[in-house]
């Protein structure tokens, strides 16, 4: 176990960790911003997975509404790409004259449109939960 330093950060929490064979009060001097909290913990105090890293706070926990929010923004990408994909086959459609197709993207591309207004994310309680939240409609 090697110690680390964490301190306060515009976007959360910044992890520095030293060179080999520097000293953790050089780093502290050095390196942590004058006026921010820091705390000098081992590495194995820190969340096992990065997927959430943005969302880490000062306690060696995830901000469960930054996580909703990062989680969100994945979903938005995923959507964004399968709306790109429907663009394409909904003009195909409209211009083969397949009226009844192009309504049947165009009601999902709706469906895609509203997924990010859900509101079942907040029940989302940890990170596991949070990484089984995935609307169905982007399955494959």
């Amino acid at each position: 176990m090697a110690k680390v330093v964490i301190h306060e950060h515009e976007d959360g929490v910044a992890v520095i960790v030293p060179a080999p064979g520097v000293n953790i009060r050089h780093v502290i001097v050095n390196d942590v911003p004058k006026d921010v909290g820091y705390k000098v913990i081992d590495d194995s105090e820190l969340p096992e997975s990065r997927l959430f890293r943005e969302a880490w706070d000062m306690n060696c926990g995830i901000d469960m509404d930054k996580a909703k929010h990062i989680w969100m923004n994945k979903i938005r990408v995923a959507r964004d790409n399968r709306l790109k994909e429907l663009d394409v086959c909904w003009m195909k459609a409209m211009e083969r004259g397949e009226d009844k197709k192009a309504a049947a993207i165009a009601g999902k591309k709706k469906r895609l449109r509203d997924i990010t207004d859900r509101k079942d994310i907040d029940d989302c309680e940890t990170v596991e939960d949070l990484q089984a939240y995935w609307p169905q409609i982007l399955e494959r």
